[in-house]
């Protein structure tokens, strides 16, 4: 629980990853202009609902919400990172701790807020719908097998490898080890007529995880000026849970060249997998408030500390 008492600036859980870390806009706001309470306690329960599925190994249904205390209020524009914890497992219930956090980007400041705090409780599901065990046997030798390897085996094996330099197809990806700029997961609306979630969906989300350390290099507004690359590797799912990494690759006058990978991760009938979905290279430009371009290195920007950045 935050300590009221004290004056330290907020800062985001360290060696943690978000269970998602999304970006609000103003179609998320409500009469005032403020980001209303659904918005974040749908992205809550999705958050919370992350941790429970990859514990259950299985799909999840929210059940109850026993505490939802808003501190702050979002605004759009605002990077809003979701953090699950267990808190307790049961027979059939999985228990989560969601912590929410919001990063304010404005004009050479950045601050961090605490937006609410809820615990959320699920019921882990088979395949009819029925709650089922969370902690529950393998029923064949096979599974046992499968089971002892995942457990086992594949941990020595796993490594952290760029999809795009890598052969292999059985290579075991992992996630990069460093904080994703957005973590999110997409919904049925998001889907083309095949049921894939559309290229636009991932290039959307893209561009706003470029602009990400664009921002907070700038200190300004930026725009996207140029996508010099762009390759689709895997398709996207309903239900995947998509993280979108970037970093600066060149900083000119005006302009920030910025790098994304996209990985997805996927959670089919107990099997585990990591994804390569794309990489992209953006370029965007610092803008002033009349939104004409300026110098990225000026007099008077603040230099942010590096662990705000993703």
């Amino acid at each position: 629980m935050e300590n009221k008492l004290s004056t330290s600036p907020i800062t985001l859980p360290k060696d943690v990853s978000p269970a998602t870390r999304v970006m609000p806009m103003p179609a998320d706001t409500n009469q005032y202009g403020d980001i209303f309470g659904g918005w974040i306690m749908s992205h809550a329960d999705l958050a919370g609902a992350t941790c429970a599925a990859n514990r259950a190994k299985s799909r999840v249904a929210t059940v109850a919400v026993t505490s939802f205390a808003f501190k702050e209020p979002v605004n759009v524009g605002d990077l809003v990172s979701f953090y699950g914890t267990i808190a307790k497992v049961g027979t059939t219930s999985v228990t989560v701790d969601v912590e929410v956090f919001s990063e304010r980007i404005r004009e050479n400041r950045t601050q961090i807020v605490k937006v609410t705090e809820a615990q959320i409780v699920y019921v882990a599901l088979d395949a009819q719908g029925r709650p089922q065990p969370v902690d529950r046997p393998k029923e064949t030798l096979q599974d046992k097998a499968i089971n002892e390897i995942e457990l086992h085996i594949l941990p020595t094996l796993k490594r952290i490898v760029p999809a795009k330099q890598s052969k292999d197809k059985n290579l075991v990806l992992d996630l990069p080890a460093t904080k994703p700029a957005l973590r999110l997961m997409p919904m049925p609306s998001d889907t083309n007529e095949f049921g894939d979630v559309f290229a636009g969906w991932v290039m959307s989300q893209c561009d706003l995880a470029g602009a990400v350390p664009a921002l907070l290099e700038a200190q300004s507004r930026v725009a996207t000026v140029a996508v010099t690359n762009f390759t689709f590797k895997e398709p996207v799912y309903v239900g995947d849970v998509v993280s979108f990494y970037s970093r600066i690759l060149k900083v000119g006058t005006t302009s920030i060249t910025v790098d994304v990978d996209v990985f997805a991760e996927r959670l089919l009938k107990d099997n585990y997998n990591i994804v390569h979905v794309t990489d992209a290279q953006l370029v965007y430009v610092a803008l002033d408030a009349q939104g004409k371009k300026q110098k990225v290195d000026r007099p008077g920007k603040v230099k942010l500390s590096s662990s705000i950045r993703p």
